[in-house]
């Protein structure tokens, strides 16, 4: 038998304890896609929580990934995240309402996507009380209306640890130009299912239909509608741009993406992890804002070398939009479901942008 004396295992020791700390270092390990360490020097979360994207846009799955990388880094490798695919929890409003139930832990899905979930927070569809992403980030993302947002959102299970600049709509036209508000009267226009958005179009004297994002390129093509209505950078994601002949910037409503948490799972968390994830959000929209934009131009600059209209309605057009806008507001502002103090903040907002004032 082999005999080993005690210096032999005071080495044996030593050697295993040198092995260990290295291995705890995680030097060699690989991140995976929340940015955790895996393989040699694995670094296990201690709590990991699902998220999931309501829509297949580039962008905001990005978000939510930056978001998690950066809770992730932040934490020290203590919190992970699974993503679940886009779609696989169900519709936009399954998905919110599985936050809101506590059955799913973060979701990524936008303001105007909230509908019946949160009663009468449609407030955000009004027209024209953001004109520019500068006001959007002074009054919205850094102002009394995110405020507001944040706690009506709350009482209905949802903490917004994270809110972006969604930016303006618009409306791209298939074979003509629109340049006035007469060249519009009477032209079919995809519009999302959402009333207030609806309401505008058939002010302008158009034909809105509501028809799901993902259907509309099969819409234009077959001549069920004449155009549509969303954000510019969504027409690049639908692949509608080849579609398109004239883009006009109407700008009129204004949207955010909020990546939402129950409200069950932020409360079970401690104190400083809710700070993570507040600062993480932080991050994640600075990222988030610079790309937004920066796509925004790029995509503008490349349908007018394609030689493709970009227009900006005149001030004839604008006046009649505000004139649309008055009777929507009015309707609003008559219908007693808002909080009226917070509502007439709003309505301020909106004839400053419109020269009401």
């Amino acid at each position: 038998m082999l005999k080993i004396n005690k210096k032999t295992i005071a080495l044996i020791l030593t050697i295993a304890m040198i092995a260990a700390t290295l291995v705890g270092c995680g030097g060699t390990g690989k991140k995976d896609d929340a940015g955790n360490t895996t393989g040699e020097g694995k670094t296990t979360p201690e709590v990991v929580y699902r998220i999931n994207c309501t829509q297949a846009v580039d962008l905001f799955e990005q978000l939510q990934r930056k978001f998690a990388e950066y809770v992730t880094e932040m934490s020290g490798g203590r919190i992970g995240f699974e993503f679940l695919p886009t779609g696989s929890v169900g519709s936009s409003t399954e998905a919110l309402t599985a936050v809101q139930m506590g059955t799913l832990d973060f979701v990524n899905g936008g303001s105007d996507e909230l509908g019946a979930l949160v009663p009468n927070s449609d407030w955000a569809q009004l027209p024209f009380f953001i004109s520019s992403h500068e006001q959007a980030d002074e009054v919205y993302l850094n102002g009394f209306i995110g405020k507001f947002a944040d706690e009506q959102y709350a009482k209905s299970g949802l903490i917004s640890v994270c809110r972006v600049d969604n930016s303006f709509r618009t409306l791209g036209i298939k074979g003509k130009t629109v340049t006035s508000s007469e060249e519009l009267k009477g032209l079919r226009i995809r519009v999302p299912n959402q009333p207030l958005a609806l309401r505008m179009y058939e002010l302008m004297g158009a034909l809105p239909v509501a028809i799901a994002a993902p259907e509309v390129l099969m819409a234009l093509e077959q001549g069920t509608v004449d155009g549509a209505d969303n954000a510019i950078l969504l027409f690049e994601k639908f692949k509608l741009m080849d579609s398109f002949d004239s883009v006009v910037l109407l700008n009129y409503g204004f949207g955010t993406v909020n990546i939402f948490c129950s409200k069950e799972t932020w409360d079970k968390m401690s104190e400083e992890d809710q700070k993570i994830m507040k600062e993480a959000g932080l991050k994640a929209r600075e990222w988030y804002t610079a790309e937004l934009l920066k796509q925004e131009k790029e995509l503008i600059e490349r349908l007018k070398a394609e030689g493709k209209k970009v227009i900006e309605p005149d001030d004839k057009w604008k006046a009649e939009m505000a004139k649309n806008a008055d009777i929507i507001w009015q309707e609003a502002l008559s219908s007693g479901k808002y909080d009226q103090t917070f509502i007439n903040q709003l309505y301020e907002l909106y004839k400053e942008n419109t020269g009401k004032k």
